[in-house]
């Protein structure tokens, strides 16, 4: 087996959240096993399609199910039920959340691309527990400060539970300078989380007491930890998918291999 592809444990854990296969009269179905396998390939390699080894069969089928799964949102659905079961088992832990974002330059054209500084792509904004686990996640073009994407990244934590309302807020947000805005701020103190943001260098502070930020502030680095975790799979790190949903369908896609792997150990 490759050490690409996904073992028996990870196996038995996302079969039963995968679409029921359709029974059709004129041709059998492919594999889901097979076809997951060869879009994992893709995504941990960052190969071509018409790279992907013969083994996992037609690359025009994988890729195929790969936006068509998209379409129906079955990754994100997949990656939440992960979560909800990472959650039930209490290893999750919402005392603090971090932000970031990262830039991924596009080489091709598409949706969703912006020029910035450094060349033109797309920005991937996540949000992290306090153990470095993404639970939100938003892609956007590059162009906008990642300011203006911050509050579209916080609103895309859901968290399910088996009963009651899924969970949303931390106790505490923590972010780099970038984020220090008085309406940010304040949006996070209305949805109950304190904000854990130093001051800009530049920024006007009269003659107000210098912001203590406190301890949760030197555990940023795990929101940077989960970007190295997330660049492991090379198909992420440069956006070749001229459409913005076939590259969030490879992020989705690798969010749940975390959790896989959190969920096994």
């Amino acid at each position: 087996m490759s050490r690409h592809e996904l073992t028996k444990h990870q196996w038995e854990q996302i079969q039963p959240l995968l679409p029921k296969r359709i029974k059709r009269v004129d041709r059998p179905e492919v594999d889901p096993h097979r076809v997951l396998n060869g879009i994992i390939f893709v995504l941990k390699t960052g190969c071509a399609w018409r790279d992907m080894p013969k083994k996992y069969g037609s690359s025009v089928t994988c890729w195929r199910r790969l936006k068509q799964w998209q379409k129906q949102g079955v990754w994100e659905r997949i990656w939440r039920k992960l979560l909800k079961q990472l959650r039930e088992k209490e290893q999750l832990d919402f005392t603090k959340g971090f932000l970031d974002g990262s830039f991924v330059a596009a080489k091709r054209g598409g949706d969703f691309i912006g020029k910035t500084k450094v060349g033109k792509g797309s920005k991937v904004m996540v949000v992290t527990e306090r153990n470095g686990l993404p639970v939100g996640l938003h892609v956007e073009s590059a162009q906008p400060h990642e300011i203006r994407l911050a509050e579209k990244t916080i609103q895309s934590v859901r968290v399910p539970s088996r009963r009651g309302s899924p969970k949303r807020r931390f106790k505490e947000m923590v972010a780099d300078r970038a984020y220090h805005s008085a309406s940010f701020r304040s949006f996070l103190r209305k949805l109950g989380m304190k904000p854990v943001i130093p001051h800009r260098k530049n920024s006007k502070k009269g003659k107000r007491r210098p912001m203590a930020v406190g301890d949760g502030y030197k555990e940023r680095w795990k929101v940077e930890r989960c970007f190295a975790w997330m660049d492991n799979c090379r198909r992420l790190v440069v956006r070749y998918e001229r459409y913005i949903q076939h590259y969030k369908a490879f992020c989705f896609l690798a969010l749940t291999l975390l959790c896989l792997n959190r969920l096994i150990d």
